[in-house]
């Protein structure tokens, strides 16, 4: 009998032993902007299946900014995990606002028990959002007003009816609604009050970025293929990226055909007038509902451009250069290059090497909302490893990528990218064991 007790202590030993290693650990899955408790949920699920985790996932009161939403995870922390809301082993992943507000959380209870042993931001303005600048600063607004007023005079002009309806659809302004309006801008950004905040630079932004955490981080960033603007407003409107994008090219036919059509029109009653001047009448009024049509054409084909200098993907950057430089003795000899760099004596009557800067345009890729450079995180560099990037995905589809098509074949870069994390090396953070 002793012999017995004593082997089952051995067992139950090595069992908890075994328990704790193997041990369930808490992900928090933080929707941004707008979302709600669904946000997260295809992923969520997923993995809830197939890796050792607990998961919360709930909503969180996002329009009156950042501190209040964070604080809402918190609550939430608290209310599901009890006492297991500050174990370091918890996991926050924050898709877009999401990943600041758990940046957010890290920074306000760092002296007070923290929440989190480490992080994963999903296409998050880590640096600030360009479009929120966008909005408040009135350039949404009259881009909106342009495109309006481009794409309707075209069927304004046109006496005779359009196919499809598209005449009734264009005089709601349907498209520069979808486009850049509040229609769907506004149900993926927010409230003015959580807007200011999310602007770069400003001060609630510098404050989380000033905020030096230790704990490990992972920036997790979207790219999507053209056309983004598109294909974002698609996925938010159908759940998939394909649709809207078929929806514009069909329009962008229609624009294009009348255009062409009253070319025609016009090239043909120009030709006839010379025998019947009465005929040139139809020739002025073919040429200007053919101007009118091909500023709608024209737009729609230039909509990305316009959509990217409000997301500004675009910004003007240093780039360090070499230049050979003439140094003189004398002061008053002109240097042969603009360098005004004090010089050295020996550098007396010698060609001499200068590093020198120049702005330049770059040009970045973004999940159609966020630009590349606004989702890096501070810290976390491409050498790091703690780098990540999802391929094919806009700001709303890197949530579910289940119905995502890239190169004609399925996409789901959000779950490999995932697996690739959880996957990590023994004794890396982020490894989350298989069940």
């Amino acid at each position: 009998m002793k012999k017995l007790s004593y082997k089952c202590c051995i067992f139950f030993v090595f069992l908890a032993i075994t328990l704790s290693g193997t041990a369930q650990r808490n992900v928090v899955w933080v929707h941004g902007l707008g979302g709600t408790s669904a946000s997260w949920e295809h992923y969520k699920a997923l993995f809830d299946q197939e890796r050792n985790i607990n998961s919360l996932k709930t909503s969180y009161n996002t329009s009156n900014g950042i501190d209040f939403a964070a604080n809402e995870v918190v609550v939430s922390m608290n209310n599901y995990l009890g006492n297991g809301n500050k174990n370091a082993q918890n996991l926050g992943i924050g898709h877009s606002m999401g990943g600041v507000m758990i940046r957010d959380v890290d920074k306000m209870y760092s002296n007070n028990g923290q929440y989190f042993g480490g992080i994963i931001t999903v296409a998050t303005p880590n640096n600030g959002a360009p479009i929120a600048n966008s909005l408040i600063n009135g350039d949404v607004q009259s881009a909106a007003q342009d495109a309006a007023n481009k794409l309707i005079d075209g069927p304004v002009s046109q006496i005779l009816p359009l196919p499809w309806g598209i005449l009734s659809n264009l005089t709601t302004d349907v498209l520069s609604n979808k486009f850049i309006t509040n229609d769907l801008v506004q149900s993926l950004w927010g409230s003015p009050t959580t807007n200011a905040e999310l602007m770069v630079g400003s001060d609630k932004m510098n404050s989380i970025n000033s905020y030096y955490s230790t704990i490990p981080k992972i920036a997790v960033l979207a790219e999507e293929t053209s056309p983004v603007h598109w294909r974002l407003f698609s996925t938010q409107m159908y759940g998939e990226d394909q649709t809207f994008v078929q929806t514009v090219n069909s329009a962008r036919n229609v624009y294009n055909g009348f255009y062409v059509y009253n070319t025609s029109l016009a090239i043909v009653s120009c030709i006839f007038g010379f025998f019947s001047p009465a005929v040139w009448a139809v020739t002025a009024a073919s040429t200007y509902r053919a101007t009118q049509w091909v500023k709608g054409r024209n737009w729609i084909d230039d909509s990305e451009n316009v959509w990217s200098s409000l997301i500004k993907t675009s910004r003007i950057e240093q780039q360090p250069y070499v230049i050979e430089d003439w140094v003189p003795c004398d002061p008053q000899y002109p240097l042969q290059s603009t360098s005004l760099l004090k010089n050295a004596p020996e550098d007396c009557y010698e060609w001499v090497w200068r590093t020198v800067y120049r702005d330049v345009s770059v040009n970045y890729p973004s999940d159609g909302f966020l630009p590349i450079y606004s989702q890096e995180l501070q810290g976390v560099t491409a050498s790091s490893g703690n780098r990540y990037y999802i391929v094919g995905a806009n700001h709303v589809e890197v949530r579910d990528m289940s119905n995502s098509i890239l190169n004609g074949a399925p996409n789901d870069d959000t779950r490999n990218k995932f697996n690739a994390i959880f996957n990590r090396q023994s004794g890396d953070f982020f490894r989350t064991e298989p069940r």
